[in-house]
């Protein structure tokens, strides 16, 4: 049987878990899924970790009796604002010119590529290969079995906030779960969901979440722009909230979800929209033009900000691939229009479709998923994108089994000589 695999994704609305396992098509076959409001914790990190604990827990109990499975070991997918990456590169040489390139001179390079001063208070969580070149020969994407002097690569690192890192895995370990790595949930999406001519004509995929939206922009086939903002879907909660100041936070929230619009010249100017409120003795009315405005104008504003990043990389009006929506606030109505309309670009939400088997699709193909069925799908190849163990690392553990099995040999071997009268020969 393929093993089975789990995620979580941690997110500030709510916590995904996912459980499945690949299937003979290269899919990812969802055995199990569960979602619980995100509790203690907030844009800034973990508030409370026993409450955090509550939802993590909560999301993988109706993951794990959907399964039939019992989990020791997940993958983890975070977005943080304070997430950083950043360009590196690394050259390694070989003594003979016949030298074949081997995984061993991959991981070699790899290694070279993070042997650089941490960033303070940030842990590396991503090393991401770019492309590589061989002597005379340049960008090749896969140099194993080629033949060369000198190898160089590039790569992208990406950072975390330490402490945030260490309060979850506090987390999973109050749960009895082990931490098989963090990943950032937009980078993860865009790798999976994006195909590599996409990634050639230029493309850009925006997350778009509660209190974040990540933009990772390719071009040429690699990364070359990864950012988080601190804006996310609340503040359009937080606005509706303000402009209709006869509303609860939770009235303007499902106001947002179930009547939102994200371009306000698709709403007629006569639609009258009608709502009851709890304690509320008659309903009340608003006009859904005004709604329709009101999202606009901060997505407008979020979306200056995504603009400011992709114009970094150099490839503002130039993304011939598209943008393409992620995330929980990729399910508002008109959303595609709106980036259309301010960018100039074709603009598209996710489609997890081509990533899924035969199992669970109902819930689980939408935007707000895409983070947790891209994990769940990269993980058989997730080693390629996470920090290398160093080279010397995996000489010990022969010698220490080595070491210890002649220690255990020695041993029997003294109690042999010193309580048993047995010939020196058969001690021997």
């Amino acid at each position: 049987m393929k093993e089975i695999y789990s995620v979580v994704d941690i997110g500030t609305h709510q916590v995904r878990v996912l459980i499945g396992q690949p299937d003979m098509q290269g899919r990812v076959r969802v055995l199990g899924a569960g979602t619980a409001s995100s509790e203690g914790i907030d844009e800034r990190g973990v508030a409370n970790i026993e409450r955090l604990v509550q939802s993590i827990q909560k999301a993988l109990k109706q993951a794990t009796q959907q399964s039939a499975t019992i989990i020791q070991r997940v993958w983890v997918a975070i977005s943080h604002a304070e997430l950083q990456g950043e360009w590196t590169q690394a050259i390694v040489t070989f003594p003979q010119e016949e030298h074949e390139i081997t995984l061993a001179d991959l991981e070699r390079l790899r290694y070279q590529a993070i042997h650089r001063p941490t960033p303070p208070n940030l842990e590396l969580i991503h090393v991401i290969p770019q492309t590589y070149h061989l002597d005379h020969r340049r960008k090749v994407s896969d140099p194993l079995g080629m033949s060369g002097v000198r190898l160089e690569g590039q790569f992208y690192l990406v950072y975390a906030p330490q402490t945030y890192l260490n309060m979850l895995q506090r987390c999973f370990q109050r749960l009895g779960l082990e931490v098989e790595g963090f990943v950032s949930r937009a980078l993860i999406a865009a790798e999976a969901l994006l195909s590599p001519e996409l990634k050639v004509s230029g493309v850009a995929l925006v997350y778009f979440c509660a209190n974040s939206t990540s933009v990772v922009v390719y071009d040429e086939g690699m990364l070359k722009h990864f950012a988080v903002l601190p804006l996310g879907s609340h503040l359009i909660t937080q606005d509706i909230r303000e402009a209709l100041r006869f509303i609860l936070p939770r009235h303007a929230e499902v106001l947002k979800i179930q009547e939102g619009i994200a371009l306000a010249s698709l709403v007629q100017e006569d639609e009258i929209l009608r709502f009851r409120v709890v304690g509320g003795s008659e309903p009340l009315e608003v006009r859904k033009r005004f709604l329709a405005e009101v999202i606009q104008a901060r997505l407008e504003e979020i979306f200056l900000f995504v603009a400011k990043e992709i114009e970094k990389a150099g490839l503002l009006r130039r993304l011939y691939g598209g943008i393409y929506l992620a995330g929980g606030g990729a399910l508002m109505k008109g959303i595609e229009s709106l980036v259309e309309y301010l960018f100039g670009e074709r603009c598209f939400k996710v489609d997890l479709q081509p990533l899924l088997g035969p199992g669970l699709i109902e819930g689980i193909n939408t935007p707000s998923m895409a983070g947790s069925v891209s994990l769940l799908y990269m993980i058989p190849v997730l080693k390629e994108f996470l920090p290398p163990l160093p080279p010397e690392s995996k000489s010990l553990r022969p010698t220490q089994q080595s070491t210890s099995k002649n220690s255990i040999f020695q041993r029997i071997r003294s109690f042999l000589e010193n309580n048993l009268r047995i010939p020196q020969e058969l001690v021997e």
